[in-house]
């Protein structure tokens, strides 16, 4: 029993220190006319899931918003930013990473770039449900298409996306950076 107590403990002590991933790449087909990848995913994908509504039946658009949650959930906590988030920012964003992999079956040991160039792909791709590897969607393309296509409303996923972008767009929230100083 202590001895697994030692292992549990050591284990606490380096989750913290673990490495962060490379910084990863967004594909094209998912920064539009954005010059920024982080600017183009946090505007894709709050305005995806503000309105899930306007993704029904449109499985690529959905694809490319959780590509695009998938970028930010990696990249802002890294600190690969020129601007500055809140605190509160880098874990809605795992958050709401967690909940839409949960809802379309993604393990959750999935490599954050696989993800992300499956979805993009996909989303470009006159055969889509070739494109998404069971390894990575457990319902099978076409299972996964369907998902896609009738993504129910998603809380986290607007929440975190909506509060990133707002404080991309307007800084932090004055008392954040008063108790920096």
């Amino acid at each position: 029993m202590q001895r697994r107590a030692i292992v549990v403990g050591l284990f606490l002590a380096t989750a913290g220190c673990a490495a962060p991933l490379p910084p990863l790449r967004l594909p094209p087909a998912a920064t539009g006319q954005f010059r920024d990848p982080l600017e183009a995913a946090l505007r894709g994908a709050a305005a995806a899931f503000a309105s899930p509504s306007s993704l029904r039946g449109q499985p690529a658009r959905a694809a490319l918003a959780v590509a695009q949650l998938e970028f930010l959930a990696v990249e802002i906590p890294a600190g690969r930013s020129s601007r500055e988030f809140g605190s509160l920012v880098a874990p809605g964003l795992q958050a709401a990473r967690y909940e839409v992999r949960g809802t379309l079956g993604i393990p959750s040991d999935a490599p954050p770039q696989a993800v992300i160039d499956a979805l993009t792909a996909a989303a470009a791709a006159a055969d889509p449900e070739s494109r998404l590897p069971a390894t990575l969607f457990p319902a099978g393309g076409a299972g996964t298409w369907r998902q896609l296509g009738s993504l129910p409303r998603l809380p986290q996923a607007n929440a975190a996306t909506q509060r990133a972008l707002r404080q991309w767009e307007f800084g932090p929230p004055q008392e954040l950076i008063d108790t920096a100083d």
